[in-house]
């Protein structure tokens, strides 16, 4: 007897599914939106790989009295990095629709000329997520805002902590930097930098965003390029592992003031993360802004094969 067999045995080519705001990216902002295994299945994939990274997390307000008063320009601190995580599976395992939520950046907080008291913290990260729990990473932590106008006296301005996978709720992940203690001619008690957050590839690819920089104290006035009453500090690398650099998101080192003329008052932006495991590019998601925009926004990526 002879058998023959009609159709064919081809295996569909792996493809890859962004949700996020680079170029080509379906939206999804903050939004749930539905993800359709059956829609894949039935063109003959088998398996997802999804890599979820949650927002950065805005910056803290500071005071900025324009050459007036005091003339104390100082920053609130940068947000935390959003977290990353990592999962594969049967897409036969996922309910359909399985909702996907790609978590928004978090908004810098208020600014005043004077009043420390004014100020607002940013505010957090959003949790990028694949059907929940199966998948999620939360967004980092909000920077602390400007607590004094003084050069003598700390502003408490901290960086905000960085975001974890596997994690629903803000932070989770490293450190944010501390507020140092300014002095008149500088350059007073160093604060302390973001903390580099870890990427664990034995416990479920789980990794934290970096924490973000604390803010720095300057004077108006002093001339082009003056030293700090106190500097910022560093943003802490995102996902960060010395044996696997290729997810990790590199922090930002403290910049300078142009108004005012001051060195080095900006806090370092955190890392966020990569997908490049999946998508083999080099953007970096969920890092925290440090320039008074929102912090970038998550992603989550998915990589469907047929095995």
């Amino acid at each position: 007897m002879r058998l023959e067999l009609s159709g064919s045995l081809v295996r569909p080519e792996p493809i890859v599914i962004h949700f996020g705001v680079e170029p080509g990216f379906l939206p999804g902002l903050g939004d749930i939106i539905d993800f359709n295994p059956v829609t894949y299945i039935n063109l003959g994939y088998t398996h997802f790989d999804v890599i979820c990274i949650g927002g950065g997390g805005g910056m803290g307000g500071g005071i900025d009295t324009g050459n007036t008063g005091t003339q104390v320009r100082n920053y609130g601190g940068a947000g935390g990095g959003g977290g990353f995580h990592r999962v594969r599976g049967l897409l036969s395992a996922l309910p359909n629709p399985c909702p996907v939520i790609v978590g928004v950046g978090g908004d810098p907080g208020t600014e005043h000329v004077s009043n420390p008291a004014l100020t607002t913290d940013g505010t957090d990260g959003g949790t990028s997520s694949f059907n929940d729990p199966t998948c999620r990473a939360s967004g980092g932590k909000g920077g602390k805002r400007a607590q004094s106008n003084s050069l003598t006296v700390t502003t408490q301005a901290h960086g905000g902590q960085g975001g974890l996978g596997n994690r629903a709720t803000a932070g989770g992940g490293a450190a944010g930097g501390l507020a140092g203690t300014p002095a008149p001619g500088g350059p007073g008690t160093p604060g302390t930098p973001g903390v580099d957050g870890t990427y664990n590839t034995i416990i479920q690819d789980i990794g934290e965003g970096g924490g973000g920089g604390a803010g720095g104290v300057g004077k108006y006035g002093v001339g082009a390029g003056s030293s700090p009453a106190n500097a910022a500090t560093p943003g802490g690398r995102g996902s960060y592992n010395p044996g696997d650099t290729s997810v990790y998101g590199p922090g930002d080192l403290p910049a300078d003031d142009p108004g005012s003329g001051t060195s080095d008052i900006i806090p370092g932006g955190a890392g966020g993360a990569k997908a490049s495991p999946l998508n083999k590019l080099p953007y970096v998601y969920g890092k925290s802004k440090t320039s008074r925009e929102q912090g970038d926004m998550g992603a989550v990526i998915i990589r469907l094969t047929a095995e």
